[in-house]
């Protein structure tokens, strides 16, 4: 049986903007060099990391191959690079009909376990931090 046309494929639009947005951000990742002209708001005004601080330049170092410079930025990064790289491949994949449509639960367990990771390692940054802090 012949994988069903894009045209009767009510999501083939979402899955064209995230394999859009994938590509972009991955591309970006890989030519893009880590700027210094980012900052983060959140640590600007309390003086303490974001969960995200750190994640673009390590996103980008990982994009240049430096991956122990990325781990060191923010060790999550490699599991974020490897989203935006699955992303863009399971929606190519999907658009071409080699992987059928994924269940929409799938999609928000990955995001709810990223969402913890994330936090957790929030949480253990902020607890390093805080005691380095302490102790000089």
């Amino acid at each position: 049986m012949p994988p069903p046309s894009l045209r009767d494929r009510p999501d083939a639009g979402n899955l064209a903007i995230t394999a859009a947005v994938c590509a972009m951000a991955l591309a970006f990742f890989a030519f893009a060099e880590p700027a210094e002209w980012l900052f983060c708001p959140f640590r600007r005004l309390t003086g303490l990391p974001c969960p995200l601080c750190g994640m673009t330049r390590a996103l980008c170092a990982i994009g240049h191959g430096s991956f122990g410079m990325a781990f060191e930025l923010h060790a999550i990064s490699p599991v974020v690079f490897a989203m935006f790289a699955g992303g863009l491949l399971g929606s190519l994949a999907q658009l071409g009909g080699w992987l059928p449509p994924q269940p929409p639960w799938l999609q928000r367990r990955i995001f709810a376990a990223l969402l913890v990771l994330l936090l957790g390692y929030w949480a253990w940054r902020l607890a390093v931090l805080t005691r380095r802090y302490w102790i000089s």
